[in-house]
C-alpha cells in the first residue's frame, strides 16, 4: 500500500508503543487507565509527528520543483492518518475501560501537542537539518514527562483538566493559543525560500 511506504517507521513504532502501553495498563485490575498513562501515550505520538517532516533526499531535491511542503504533504497526510487512527483506538480502549476522559478536551490536547512537535520540526528543517525527527522527538518526550512530574508534584495546572467540574479557562486558553502559534510557525517555517525570492 502506498500510504504504508510513505509513513516513516518511527511513526509506526510510536503508534505500536502507545497502543501497547494503554492496552497493558488496561489489562491490570483497577479503576481503569490513569490519565498519566494516557498522556505518556500522547507524548509518544506527538514526538513521532516530528518524523513526518524528515526528508533525507532534501539536499538533492530541495532546489527543484515541487516545493518542500508539496513534496512532504503525502507523508504528512499518511502519518497523520496513522496517528489519528492510533488515538481513536486508544479512546476506544479507554471507553471500554470506563476511563474515557472528555473526548473533545483530550483530543484537543493531543492535536496541540502534535502541532507543537510539527512546528519545532519545521523550525529545525528551516535551519538546514532535513531530518528533524531525531532531535525533536526526544525533547518532546522529556518536556512532557517533566511537565507531568511538575503537574503532580507541585500541583501546577499545566494540562487541560479532564475531571468533571474542574473548569480551567486560563489553561484551555493557553493551550488554544499554543495551537494557533504552532500553526503560524508551521506555515511560516515551511515556506520555500525560492518562492519568497520570487515574491
Amino acid at each position: 500500500m502506498t500510504w504504508v511506504r510513505r509513513t516513516p517507521w518511527p511513526v509506526f513504532g510510536a503508534s505500536v508503543a502507545a497502543a501497547a502501553l494503554v492496552l497493558v495498563a488496561a489489562a491490570f485490575p483497577g479503576d481503569g487507565v490513569s490519565p498519566f498513562v494516557v498522556r505518556i501515550a500522547e507524548f509518544l505520538l506527538a514526538g513521532a509527528a516530528a518524523y513526518l517532516l524528515d526528508d533525507a533526499a532534501a539536499p538533492l531535491t530541495g532546489v527543484t520543483p515541487p516545493g518542500v511542503w508539496r513534496r512532504r504533504f503525502p507523508v504528512v497526510l499518511a502519518g497523520a492518518g496513522l496517528l489519528t487512527a492510533t488515538w481513536l483506538g486508544i479512546l476506544l480502549v479507554l471507553r471500554w475501560q470506563d476511563a474515557l476522559p472528555p473526548v473533545l478536551l483530550a483530543t484537543a490536547e493531543f492535536v496541540v501537542l502534535c502541532l507543537g512537535s510539527l512546528a519545532a520540526a519545521a523550525v529545525v528543517v528551516r535551519r538546514g537539518d532535513p531530518e528533524p525527527g531525531g532531535q525533536v522527538a526526544p525533547v518532546i518526550g522529556l518536556l512532557g514527562i517533566g511537565a507531568l512530574m511538575a503537574d503532580s508534584l507541585f500541583e501546577i495546572a499545566l494540562f487541560v483538566p479532564w475531571e468533571a467540574g474542574e473548569p480551567a479557562p486560563r489553561v484551555g486558553l493557553a493551550w488554544a493559543t499554543g495551537g494557533v502559534l504552532a500553526v503560524v510557525v508551521i506555515v511560516g517555517a515551511s515556506r520555500d525560500p525560492a518562492s519568497q525570492g520570487r515574491s
